[in-house]
């Protein structure tokens, strides 16, 4: 009696109408005609919680597994099936999207709690003294900043990069900005997705870290290459022209960036609005710790002139 009233315990009450949508369920039918939502029968233990995660991610129909691997072998149909109106077969965009964003979380996570300290030091080893410690709280700060923000920063680089794309294939009318952006999308997602899976393996030693944070840089160019290769058809002596014509474009923006900002910068500075910014009140500080050493040194350099000057002067009369 005692494993018949378990076993009734595990049941769910049996509808009549799909949970999901609301419409009418024959008693025999597993699965709704109209949403194509699954019934379910059990209340949720460990067991078909496991299941369900093995059908939701490891199986081969899954549209993430395939998406992940299709943007390997042929990004080409993932990304232009999308464009066309494809969304059961692979991953939708911001979906994958949405999935990069959650495995970079999880990797500002580990080192927000446990690696933090080591970055810092790694990236502040080379300063000395007072302006160690001033770029220590910079670099720190800077960190936390895109730890915090890491999502929008995500972001921000997508439209970017899809701008300077379309810049770059003006001539070619194959593709609008927006679908540029999809591109993007999917490719800017799939290479940080994956450089962050690799990069949690580096965390625990900060010069591999370094080391695969530049060796990340080379893989994200040369995998954009490889999509936009397939995307457009491109052979070898036009990709190379591309990328080269990207970061000419890239660097003139940056350039025209840099100058507004400087300009926006000396307006604030003389205003006296930039130092309501941590930001601005370390960089502040740490020219102001540079300047004090440079004085000391040069105090120390003419102090040692000339207690050498009276010295020999001393010898001479002697």
């Amino acid at each position: 009696m005692g494993k018949i009233a378990k076993r009734k315990q595990a049941l769910l009450e049996v509808r009549d109408t799909c949970i999901n949508c609301e419409e009418p369920l024959a008693l025999d039918q597993r699965f709704c005609s109209s949403c194509g939502g699954k019934r379910v029968y059990n209340r949720i233990t460990w067991r078909n919680l496991f299941e369900d995660f093995v059908d939701r991610f490891l199986n081969v129909e899954n549209a993430f597994l395939r998406t992940f691997l299709g943007l390997f072998k042929r990004p080409e149909d993932v990304i232009g099936g999308y464009m066309h109106g494809m969304r059961k077969k692979y991953l939708p965009a911001f979906s994958y999207f949405a999935v990069a964003i959650t495995i970079a979380s999880v990797y500002a996570f580990i080192i927000k709690n446990w690696f933090l300290d080591d970055m810092i030091l790694a990236q502040t080893s080379i300063y000395k003294g007072s302006v160690a410690e001033v770029q220590k709280d910079m670099v720190g700060s800077t960190i936390r900043t895109m730890m915090e923000h890491q999502s929008l920063t995500y972001f921000a680089m997508i439209p970017i990069l899809a701008l300077l794309s379309r810049l770059v294939f003006w001539n070619y009318k194959k593709y609008n900005l927006v679908e540029h952006f999809v591109i993007y999308l999917y490719g800017y997602s799939h290479i940080a997705m994956l450089n962050t899976i690799v990069g949690i393996c580096f965390v625990w030693n900060q010069t591999l870290a370094q080391i695969f944070g530049f060796v990340s840089i080379i893989l994200m160019i040369v995998y954009m290459g490889y999509v936009l290769k397939r995307l457009f058809k491109l052979d070898m002596g036009s990709i190379v022209l591309k990328t080269g014509l990207f970061f000419l474009i890239g660097a003139i923006l940056f350039g025209l960036l840099m100058i507004i900002i400087a300009v926006i910068g000396v307006y604030l500075a003389k205003s006296g609005q930039l130092d309501n910014y941590e930001f601005f009140r370390m960089m502040k500080e740490q020219v102001e710790a540079q300047r004090a050493m440079q004085e000391a040194v040069k105090d120390s350099i003419n102090s040692d002139t000339m207690q050498h000057v009276i010295q020999t002067v001393k010898d001479s009369i002697r």
